[in-house]
């Protein structure tokens, strides 16, 4: 066996990204993400939020600065990173332990956004005519 499992995950981040600084100054970052899978009832003919899965992603270093300067509060991201299991024993001396993840890459998820290339489309579909900006109407650029 090599180490830890490398694993992808896409899922919400839930509440901004936690970034902290150890004292010899290196970035720790810390989200809290979810995803669920879904199912659809054929009977109702709709989708139901199915199982649901938390994970907690920790980024170090130049990684840990840039993941709280880009991401925020509910964007979808793809998270690449090593699977671990943390242990602790909390304040009634019970064993407790969660799935974390050691982010080698942190990006947004593309899959589902509010506005994509259709809206663009829509946008220059109804371009003005008379507009210098709108592209192929001059021959000569307008600057």
């Amino acid at each position: 066996m090599g180490g830890l499992p490398l694993v992808t995950f896409e899922g919400k981040v839930v509440g901004d990204p936690d970034l902290r600084f150890t004292e010899t100054g290196m970035a720790i970052c810390k989200l809290r993400t979810v995803s669920n899978s879904r199912k659809f009832n054929k009977e109702t003919n709709e989708w139901k939020d199915d199982k649901t899965c938390w994970l907690d992603v920790t980024c170090f270093r130049q990684l840990a600065e840039n993941t709280a300067e880009s991401i925020q509060d509910k964007d979808n991201v793809v998270v690449i990173g090593r699977l671990q299991t943390e242990e602790w024993t909390d304040k009634d001396g019970n064993k407790r332990s969660k799935q974390a993840l050691i982010a080698d890459s942190v990006g947004p998820a593309l899959t589902w956004r509010a506005a994509g290339h259709s809206a663009k489309a829509e946008r220059t579909a109804s371009t003005p005519a008379d507009d210098p900006w709108a592209g192929g109407q001059e021959s000569e650029p307008p600057f």
